[in-house]
């Protein structure tokens, strides 16, 4: 009877390949990836299961220790200190269907060298991290020409924490011209009688890669409005661009590239100097865009621009304010009604607000971040009332928030599948249980005290309602 039993509850392994995967892609539609440390590693249940992740393992991350997250329900860590020379080149051949790859730390050109002759990988994705090297001057040069040689599939390449030279971005321009996407954020400083050679690099980078739909420059400080037109005008594919912390390109600057490049629907960008009124002229080419993100400069708190977005960018379904402090409450009032289709809206860090007086109505919106921000029980009663559909919200060390709060938004939001209440001091975690009973969509809570001990019978209530409730426990690495 036993053996019997047995047999009727194997699975194949294409089944069980099936169910992992299901659970992965629906856990989160955020892509946050907290979720899953209520799975046990799957890969240590059994021979079977090991055959399996290594066989839907996608992605491998690379440190002085390896972090193998099989995409990412299954989670493991293997040291390579005192490993052979080889170790990294025989851990990819174990994932035979890799295809992003991320390495830091001080021997990346040495692990570029390994993976550059596998004559069966087929890298879509490779992530170079130099912010852990011990050499302020290195750049994975020679690792990079070989891998350009060798690994024809690359779409995809992060370059971050370099320190960058004109010669780099020549380097990039030359070897890989097929890329979509491209990283180089956060640069290493740079002398400044070399800002002309890199502004032409980045010149060269525009003519090269003629495929790029996403490009991250954060932080390239030498960028100038000239570079930066030059770039949208030759891209005629780039949909997504990242232009935070680059203070030479000027509001015109920006409103002269958007305006070469209309099919754009992802911006992130920071002010750098007054308003100019011509900005508004990019709302005849730019209706598209559908993703926004707004850093100020430091010194400059620049409300027009802001304002402008309802009129310049009616079509928007994501914005970031969480670097504009000095907004108030008409300010995004104003936005949010001519903003109608947003549906994630990040306003954390606005310290000046208290969202009480917020009268607008926001059917679509699905995310709300006002973590570090004054909101109070009166303001989310309010806000849960004009934001029903609420699916996500985050109130990360929001002190003036106490139960009855969090009871508003569980009483209004009929929708919710995630709070976090991080840090909000006036919360104790007893409510969690409450709020569990009282909105059967929760799928995750974080609560204001990590360190709390939840009792049996309510451990029992949130695994039955299918509820993640995050511990500190769950934070402990295997």
């Amino acid at each position: 009877m036993v053996e019997g039993a047995a047999v009727d509850y194997y699975l194949p392994d294409d089944c069980w390949e099936t169910i992992f995967k299901f659970l992965v892609n629906n856990e989160d539609d955020y892509g946050d990836d907290n979720n899953n440390y209520h799975f046990s590693t799957l890969s240590t249940v059994s021979k079977q299961f090991l055959s399996i992740t290594n066989h839907i393992l996608f992605s491998l991350i690379v440190k002085p220790s390896v972090t193998i997250p099989d995409h990412p329900l299954f989670s493991l860590k293997v040291s390579i200190i005192g490993k052979p020379s080889d170790f990294l080149s025989r851990l990819i051949h174990r994932f035979s269907n890799l295809n992003s790859l991320h390495l830091m730390g001080n021997k990346l050109d040495e692990n570029l060298r390994q993976i550059s002759s596998l004559s069966f990988i087929s890298l879509k994705s490779l992530h170079l991290n130099c912010g852990m090297c011990r050499s302020p001057n290195y750049f994975p040069a020679d690792g990079l020409q070989l891998v350009s040689r060798n690994i024809t599939t690359l779409t995809s390449l992060t370059c971050c924490h370099v320190h960058l030279r004109s010669s780099h971005l020549f380097l990039i321009a030359e070897c890989f011209p097929l890329l979509e996407q491209l990283n180089l954020s956060y640069p290493r400083s740079w002398l400044r009688e070399q800002e002309s050679s890199l502004n032409e690099g980045v010149k060269a980078l525009s003519s090269s890669l003629l495929k790029l739909r996403k490009v991250d420059l954060t932080h390239h400080h030498y960028i100038n409005d000239q570079s930066l037109c030059y770039l949208f005008m030759k891209l005629e594919f780039l949909e997504e661009a990242i232009i935070i912390g680059c203070y030479q390109i000027t509001t015109n600057g920006f409103a002269s590239a958007i305006c070469e490049r209309p099919n754009l629907r992802s911006l992130s960008f920071s002010s750098s100097d007054d308003f100019d009124p011509e900005f508004a002229a990019i709302s005849i080419v730019c209706p598209q865009i559908m993703s926004l993100t707004f850093t100020s400069h430091p010194y400059i708190e620049d409300r027009g621009i802001v304002l402008l977005f309802a009129s310049i960018f009616p079509n928007l379904q994501l914005l970031d304010l969480s670097g504009c402090s000095y907004l108030d409450e008409d300010d995004i009032c104003h936005v949010l009604r001519n903003c109608t289709k947003i549906r994630q809206l990040n306003l954390a860090n606005a310290s000046i607000m208290k969202f009480r007086d917020m009268n607008f109505d926001v059917p679509k919106l699905e995310v709300l971040n006002l973590s570090h921000t004054k909101v109070d029980d009166e303001a989310l009663n309010v806000i849960s009332k004009s934001c029903r559909g609420l699916l996500k919200l985050l109130l990360e060390d929001c002190w003036d928030v106490t139960e009855k709060g969090v009871n508003h938004v569980v009483e209004n939001c009929t929708q919710l599948r995630e709070i976090n209440l991080m840090g909000c001091t006036k919360v104790h975690a007893n409510v969690v249980a409450s709020m569990v009973l009282s909105r059967p969509s929760l799928r995750r809570i974080i609560p204001p005290q990590p360190n709390y001990c939840f009792s049996d019978t309510e451990m029992e209530l949130f695994s039955r309602q299918r509820c993640l409730v995050q511990t500190a426990l769950m934070n402990l690495k295997l």
